[in-house]
């Protein structure tokens, strides 16, 4: 039994590292459609994304003027204040509406890189079937031919986006239910710990690893749904269909791809963290310019000095996360069987002028 765990165990190390291999071998000869269509993402990320950050500190402006002449007031009758204390409900109302435009802004994002990265791998298939000096191979893949051939799985690329969150978000608001009924001291037993009083043996079971194990099972049932997508592509079947399919998929290596999405999950965050130390400079000017055109209004630029760097960082995040939809379409074929490619139809005259 443990020879064939072992060999299990083997096979799924070396299959990994070969759907890793393979991945950055397309990524590398389709530089131009992979990483172009993050760029555009990442474009669009910046004027909506933008704009709607931009009409959100329009909306709060009035609340940040009086939050500073509170303030004024009270450092000149020396007296103590809080900041924001009186407009923090109101600032928190638009801050999640933005945060919910934000959040339908990146799944329309991720449903394009990840069906544009499908759309790649089957190209790249194509290609590699036809052979690239044959006469029925399939022209160069320009962002024009990319995007006409990923328009048609779109709708149901978002769908599956926002499906296979609200099945991320039970696992997630589960563990934060955790959390906020030991705060509330509900559970007997268990006491969230103060300065004088450590943590009990109770506290670290129930309130740290318990919401870990519930966020770790929603991870899990993210990749088991993380091939839907590429599905789609190669089947054009909807999205419920396609989440099946992926589930399906994935039963059979569940191994082999949660670690392929815990290795890109580790590659992303890692990103994430690099952009958003560079964007720390890009905050430094912004907030100086915020401070030259609102009078030293450190109030407003507070915020923005906060927010800058993971606006930098989320825009520029596509860049990671493109590949990462190469990995995920490269692992579906293989665990297909390498039939993706052959259901997806050619698409000739793809080189547009």
């Amino acid at each position: 039994m443990t020879g064939s765990s072992s060999v299990i165990n083997s096979d799924d190390r070396r299959a990994g590292t070969l759907v890793v291999a393979e991945a950055l071998r397309i990524t590398g000869r389709n530089r131009r459609p992979v990483f172009g269509s993050a760029v555009l993402v990442g474009a669009t990320a910046l004027l909506v994304g933008g704009s709607i950050v931009a009409g959100a500190f329009a909306a709060s402006w009035g609340l940040f003027l009086e939050a500073r002449r509170a303030a004024e007031l009270a450092i000149e009758y020396e007296d103590s204040y809080v900041a924001y204390a009186d407009q923090w409900d109101s600032l928190v109302k638009v801050a999640f509406c933005v945060y919910a435009l934000l959040l339908l802004v990146a799944m329309v994002s991720i449903a394009w890189l990840f069906t544009a990265q499908a759309v790649t791998v089957a190209y790249a298939r194509e290609r590699a079937a036809a052979g690239t000096g044959a006469a029925t191979a399939p022209d160069t893949l320009t962002l024009r031919a990319l995007w006409r051939r990923s328009r048609p799985h779109l709708g149901a690329a978002l769908r599956v986006q926002l499906l296979t969150l609200v099945c991320a978000l039970v696992p997630g608001l589960a563990g934060l239910l955790v959390l906020v009924v030991i705060e509330s001291e509900v559970v007997p037993g268990v006491v969230w710990p103060t300065y004088h009083d450590p943590a009990t043996v109770q506290f670290i079971l129930v309130g740290r690893i318990l919401p870990v194990v519930i966020w770790a099972l929603g991870f899990v049932l993210m990749t088991r749904f993380s091939l839907a997508t590429t599905v789609r592509v190669a089947d054009n079947s909807s999205a419920t269909a396609a989440m099946r399919r992926s589930w399906t998929l994935t039963r059979t290596a569940r191994l082999r791809t949660t670690a392929i999405c815990l290795l890109s999950t580790v590659a992303v965050a890692a990103a994430f963290m690099v952009l958003k130390g560079l964007g720390t400079y890009v905050a430094h000017w912004a907030g100086l310019l915020m401070l030259a055109t609102t009078d030293d209004n450190v109030w407003v630029t507070g915020v923005l000095v906060i927010i800058t760097p993971v606006a930098v960082a989320l825009v520029l995040l596509p860049l990671a996360l493109a590949p990462m939809g190469v990995l995920l379409a490269c692992l579906c074929e293989r665990l297909d069987g390498g039939k993706g490619g052959a259901r997806q139809p050619p698409v000739r005259g793809a080189h547009v002028g």
